[in-house]
């Protein structure tokens, strides 16, 4: 679950890099600690790292 924001504050996610060389959207699982795809909610069980991203505009 995501906290509500200010409609002029977008929330920050995450770029997930994975060990076949892919970057993807997704955030990280407070309780356990597991990446998921921002796109189909899966563990992105292969994830070596991630830098955190933050949207100036949604569109």
């Amino acid at each position: 679950m995501r906290p509500e924001v200010a409609t002029n504050e977008l929330p920050a996610d995450l770029v997930i890099f994975s060990t076949d060389g892919k970057a993807q959207f997704g955030w990280r699982n407070p309780e356990t600690g597991e990446f998921h795809a921002e796109d189909d909610g899966r563990v992105i069980s292969n994830a070596v790292g991630a830098v955190a991203w933050h949207a100036g505009i949604m569109h």
